[in-house]
């Protein structure tokens, strides 16, 4: 059965589309992957994948879709469904019909979050429709991602401690570090598992074994009913 990976956040800035292009891309190298961008106008995915079809020969499974509309995204998950082994969508910093049919659909939602109190914030004020959307999606598993982050400071280790205690979601173990060689490779069109930082390497390559591990114990999701899916997108 197709996985479902989705990346959501309220807020902009905070690493959804080069999260979801280095997860896509690392994926890839092993497994046919759809990366889906729903982050109008930016298209960040979009333009990154370009980039690295112009760029290299690259032997791997890796297309990209960019659905107009939330129905036309439902659709197009109906439809990729079998055809691929994971489906990653990048969504917009905002809970809109997009987000919240990937809350529906996916069987792993990442919640990319830096240590500012904002981002905090802005994770917090989607705890009310993480829950409504778990009850209706019992395969929903939803899961910060420490982005960004810098250990040795003051500030990270007092605001990781705070989001711990006051948003009560579980934590991908793994923690993307605050690296040049995220944005260097993005320009490039490359996956940080395609650059000569180990750090980042290492970081990447355990992120994506993780989520691979975590999907590989879920049971197959149920069929969602489609109105249910509409209804609760309405509601953005």
């Amino acid at each position: 059965m197709t996985k479902i990976i989705g990346f959501v956040q309220l807020k902009g800035g905070v690493g959804r589309s080069t999260l979801a292009t280095n997860m896509a891309g690392t994926i890839a190298e092993h497994a046919r992957v759809a990366l889906i961008d729903c982050d109008s106008p930016q298209f960040t995915c979009s333009h990154w994948l370009q980039q690295r079809k112009d760029l290299y020969e690259i032997d791997e499974q890796l297309d990209l879709y960019q659905p107009a509309t939330y129905k036309a995204l439902l659709k197009l998950l109906q439809k990729l469904q079998n055809e691929y082994d994971y489906i990653v969508i990048d969504c917009p910093p905002r809970m809109d019909g997009f987000s919240r049919v990937a809350l529906m659909l996916s069987d792993l939602v990442l919640l990319p979050l830096g240590t500012s109190a904002a981002e905090i914030w802005s994770v917090e004020a989607m705890l009310p429709i993480l829950n409504e959307a778990s009850q209706l999606n019992s395969n929903l598993d939803a899961r910060i991602l420490w982005n960004r982050f810098r250990s040795y400071t003051k500030s990270a280790k007092e605001n990781s401690s705070t989001a711990k205690k006051d948003l009560k979601l579980p934590e991908m173990r793994q923690k993307i570090g605050l690296r040049v060689a995220y944005s260097d490779a993005m320009a490039d069109g490359l996956t940080v598992h395609e650059t000569n930082d180990k750090s980042a390497r290492a970081e990447i390559w355990s992120l994506s074994s993780s989520v691979l591990r975590l999907l590989s114990k879920q049971k197959a999701a149920r069929k969602m009913n489609d109105d249910k899916v509409l209804s609760f997108a309405k509601k953005s």
